[in-house]
């Protein structure tokens, strides 16, 4: 059975025709020119949406906090793809190009003059990879429903998670969070510049999937991110997924000496700072190495403790995960075999072992291989989300949840519903030539991607997801903990996952 790891996840993009990548093809009719508060902007008219690629947000500096794009005279052709941030060799799409200097963002805007929602969509990739021109994430049926559509690029692995601080001293404490910063900056600009575009900044929802919906959990524990969005939703993310000082610190140090040295950090090549990142992801015992980091400044505590405390937001809340999520990384002999280490996000490999024992007692007709894929699943995104939505909800925040149980059609995935598989659905984007080999998604799969992609546009526009083929769906509370099963017969189904819910309470 095919298995992808994080990174190789990100490959399926690249085998998209370049011309799918910002919707329908390289329109040449001219949009109008907006003038942003860095100087004015030219994108292009394509089918009645707007379309603004590759405009600067930011500049980065090599683990240092991010500075605010310079100012440029004359008008940007804000046409071009933008850049990629630096990443392993080979996973770079085919129509970018890599640079430090990547801190760029997207827009899709409808072309008629109105106060549009804001969908602030953040790629995935581990926080190792990914891009913001992904031609899966294209945000052309956003406008189309109008929603203004911003997708956004950030630093990832080690120039944008590593804790320099550790080894080049004060000037660079924090640089662990670099990242977050890198986005909360992306939203002080669609703060300041969206209405440009036709787009609301009062009604801005931070969205992500996979890490980029972690790294929403991880904006929702920062304090200085508070303001900067009015609504969050998360597609396989969590709250949780953060390292401590000395975790960071520990990696920062294994990073180093596969780099040759901390006097190496600011002087070597992108080429070698991947190469070591490789080097030291493949010697940290856990699942995930790059993650923001409790520094007790910027981020204060674990996120999903803020969350669970009342502080913060109490913005309406959408968020759900995949019946299967593990089957994407973990192959049918991985998952045959005991548990392993840098298979888990989260726990210890003793609680692991621990709860994949009350699995047996609970699931005993499951197969040794069929058993660890649930587990794993529920440790990295099933548990996580579910804390999350418990957390928000019991403060009193409208959370909506759902749960993605619908089978791929054909595949190495038939029958299952694995990590990344919900994706397609959110941006209405099944006739990708990657996707019908991977998934086996076709037109008799538009039902569903009509459903969930207006159910999201829908919580966009009023904070409650909705669509005319889905029955009413209700607010998650801890009472009755109703949940949208998304299948070919959508239901919301109450408390669907108690078995595993009691087991983890345990």
């Amino acid at each position: 059975m095919l298995t992808l790891d994080r990174r190789r996840m990100l490959a399926l993009s690249a085998t998209v025709p370049a011309m799918g990548m910002f919707g329908q093809g390289w329109a040449t009719v001219p949009a109008d020119v907006v003038a942003t508060s860095h100087g004015r902007v030219r994108g292009r008219t394509d089918g009645g949406i707007r379309v603004f690629t590759g405009i600067p947000y930011g500049r980065a500096l090599r683990f240092g906090a991010p500075r605010s794009a310079p100012r440029w005279s004359g008008v940007l052709e804000a046409t071009r793809p933008a850049p990629v941030a630096p990443q392993i060799p080979g996973m770079v799409p085919l129509t970018g190009t890599m640079s430090e200097d990547c801190l760029h963002l997207n827009i899709w805007a409808p072309a008629k003059a109105g106060r549009y929602p804001v969908l602030f969509y953040i790629h995935g990739g581990a926080n190792e990879a990914g891009w913001s021109g992904e031609a899966l994430t294209a945000g052309d049926r956003f406008a189309a429903n109008g929603v203004v559509c911003v997708t956004v690029n950030y630093r990832v692995g080690a120039l944008g998670f590593l804790d320099a601080g550790a080894l080049l001293g004060k000037a660079y404490a924090g640089s662990a969070n670099n990242a977050m910063r890198d986005l909360m900056l992306a939203l002080r600009w669609v703060q300041a510049n969206i209405a440009g575009f036709g787009g609301d900044p009062r009604k801005v929802t931070i969205a992500g999937g996979s890490a980029g919906g972690k790294n929403v959990g991880t904006l929702m524990g920062m304090p200085a991110a508070d303001g900067l969005y009015a609504q969050v939703a998360q597609f396989s993310g969590g709250g949780q997924t953060v390292h401590t000082k000395a975790d960071a610190s520990a990696f920062a140090r294994l990073f180093a000496d596969k780099l040759g040295g901390a006097g190496r950090l600011l002087t070597a090549s992108v080429e070698d700072i991947l190469a070591a990142q490789g080097q030291a992801k493949a010697e940290w015992p856990h699942n995930f190495p790059f993650r923001p980091v409790v520094d007790g400044a910027l981020l204060p505590s674990v996120p999903l403790e803020r969350i669970r405390s009342g502080a913060g937001q109490a913005v309406p809340m959408l968020i759900g995960t995949n019946a299967n999520e593990s089957r994407l990384f973990v192959s049918a002999a991985q998952a045959a075999e005991p548990l392993r280490a840098q298979s888990i996000a989260n726990e210890s490999l003793a609680r692991m072992e621990a709860l994949d024992r009350y699995y047996a007692a609970a699931f005993p007709d499951l197969p040794d291989a069929e058993r660890h894929w649930r587990l794993l699943t529920a440790e990295e995104y099933g548990m996580p989300c579910l804390r999350l939505a418990e957390g928000h909800a019991q403060r009193g925040a409208e959370v909506f949840r759902y749960r993605l149980a619908y089978p791929a059609p054909s595949g190495p995935f038939r029958g299952y519903s694995p990590h990344a598989f919900d994706t397609p659905f959110t941006f209405d984007h099944l006739n990708l030539p990657g996707l019908s080999a991977f998934f086996g998604l076709s037109a008799k799969d538009q039902p569903l991607a009509d459903a969930v992609h207006m159910a999201v546009v829908n919580f966009v526009r009023s904070g409650r997801p909705s669509a005319p083929a889905l029955p009413e769906w209700r607010p998650y509370t801890l009472d009755a903990r109703e949940t949208m099963v998304l299948d070919r017969a959508s239901a919301l189904v109450a408390d669907p996952d108690r078995n595993e819910r009691l087991i983890w309470a345990d």
